[in-house]
């Protein structure tokens, strides 16, 4: 064998030795990691350098990641506004109109086949948590839905159910006032403290909240939310403002949502 068939022979196993390395040590698995969204909800995000945070229209919450295709918007009913509800709804709905419903995790989602998109509209309808998640990969999406966990009644959860307008209703729920309440003040006695008897008029117990809280909103348009043995809130929609036993702390409260 001369030099150059030599040469070639051990270039072609050169290549085959660095082919076969890299398919044995390229993984194509996804890597998740844990991530709070509200106070009583997290999931396993994809662990990704292209995602950003931010909130949009009604203070809804989103997560994009490029990375994956994939975008997460999520909303606490008992922690916000009524408004984002609405909007988070009609995002729902505008998806599904153009989707066909399936079944992916014991969950319906919806497979737009235009644009290749899942999308998955869960939540809890104790905590009040609604997430809404669009991607294109199938198994991620499972992965993800299967990943919820709730917090409530100081215990974890991942009794997750897919948001439909039955129990949507039921998550987005009002008191007489147009007021969110939260957990519904009829909770079981045995979640309640034995102090019951001595809980001032107006007050009702939250189990989101572990405590007796009222709520109501002032001649200014400021929401109010007074905890029995906890801080006390008021929430200024119209002025973007957040206070804690009656002192500002807006940027800091902020900054526990983004």
């Amino acid at each position: 064998m001369d030099l150059r068939r030599l040469l070639m022979v051990l270039l072609v196993i050169a290549v085959v030795l660095t082919s076969s390395f890299f398919l044995l040590n390229y993984d194509e698995t996804i890597k998740y990691n844990r991530v709070g969204l509200t106070d009583s909800s997290s999931i396993d995000m994809p662990i990704s350098d292209q995602s950003t945070t931010a909130v949009i229209k009604n203070g809804i919450y989103l997560i994009n990641d490029t990375q994956h295709d994939l975008t997460v918007m999520y909303f606490n009913s008992a922690q916000g506004n009524q408004v984002a509800a609405v909007e988070l709804e009609y995002i729902r709905n505008d998806f599904i109109a153009n989707s066909v419903q399936e079944t992916l995790g014991n969950q319906t989602i919806w497979h737009n086949e235009e644009n290749g998109t899942y999308m998955a509209f869960i939540g809890n309808h104790v905590t009040h948590d609604n997430i809404l998640i669009i991607c294109k990969d199938p198994e991620m999406l499972e992965h993800m839905i299967g990943s919820v966990k709730y917090q409530y009644f100081n215990e974890e959860t991942n009794t997750t159910e897919t948001m439909t307008g039955e129990n949507q209703t039921a998550a987005n729920a009002t008191n007489g006032t147009g007021v969110n309440t939260g957990i519904d003040s009829t909770s079981s006695a045995s979640n309640q403290s034995s102090s019951s008897n001595n809980v001032p008029a107006g007050y009702y117990w939250s189990g989101q909240d572990a405590d007796y809280i009222k709520e109501y909103d002032d001649s200014n348009g400021r929401h109010h939310i007074d905890r029995l043995h906890g801080d006390d809130e008021i929430i200024d929609n119209v002025n973007n403002k957040h206070y804690t036993n009656g002192v500002e702390d807006t940027e800091a409260f902020n900054k526990d949502f983004t």
